[in-house]
């Protein structure tokens, strides 16, 4: 069954109340990304409420998991390259699949105006409330969207983690960027992925319409201490 969506112009403390409905416990995270901390709401006990979804699958129910909720190493890699990157002045910035929305945060950060999208309305709500924890509510608009839905305007720059996940999706995927992004050639796009995430039909087909570079940046995992390493591609239109 689908998430009904939220009324996302309610007060923070109202928001929060929403995702405890939902989820149980929650509470905000300090992530460090480039020069300064961001605050990003996590569920406090996501294997239990996992746990209790699994429970749901064996009588037949179809489940979705809240994988947009996690702090991913491709988001902090994104908002360290993108938090001194030279934008354009003025940049109306359009975060796809935001979930977290730390790439956004980073963004709105800088003064710029940013749009974040998900088909998810949970991670819609999480998105909102980082905006607002962080004091960002006015510079972030959370939208939801999808790939077939499109949107009525075009940005100067498109940015997205961790959501090249479903092949189905791609040729709608490849539409979407570009019907999203300006038509001036100071158009920017960048995505990040981790090493699994191939993705190859996606990138040929956006290849007809774009130049596309490829680059590799690592990030020490907290928790494990290990070096993880995440893919990094731009686009310009051809």
């Amino acid at each position: 069954m689908a998430v009904k969506d939220y009324d996302l112009e309610q007060p923070m403390d109202k928001l929060i109340d929403l995702a405890v409905q939902k989820f149980g416990e929650v509470e905000f995270q300090d992530v460090s990304v480039g020069e300064g901390t961001l605050y990003v709401l996590q569920i406090k006990h996501m294997q239990k409420y996992i746990d209790k979804l699994m429970d749901k699958t064996r009588s037949g129910k179809t489940v979705s998991l809240p994988l947009w909720a996690k702090v991913w190493p491709g988001s902090l890699v994104m908002g360290h390259s993108l938090a001194n990157f030279p934008l354009k002045e003025g940049a109306k910035v359009l975060e796809i699949g935001g979930g977290s929305a730390i790439t956004s945060l980073v963004l709105a950060r800088r003064g710029y105006d940013v749009t974040v999208t998900d088909v998810d309305a949970d991670a819609l709500l999480f998105a909102r409330i980082n905006a607002l924890k962080n004091d960002l509510g006015d510079n972030i608009t959370a939208k939801k969207t999808d790939f077939k839905e499109g949107l009525a305007e075009r940005f100067d720059c498109l940015v997205g983690t961790e959501f090249l996940y479903d092949e189905k999706q791609f040729d709608l995927l490849s539409a979407f960027v570009d019907g999203c992004l300006t038509e001036s050639e100071d158009g920017e796009v960048f995505f990040s992925l981790d090493l699994k995430r191939a993705a190859k039909n996606f990138f040929m087909q956006s290849g007809e319409r774009f130049h596309i570079a490829k680059s590799s940046a690592t990030f020490k995992d907290q928790e494990s201490g290990v070096d993880k390493p995440v893919n990094l591609f731009r686009f310009k239109r051809k």
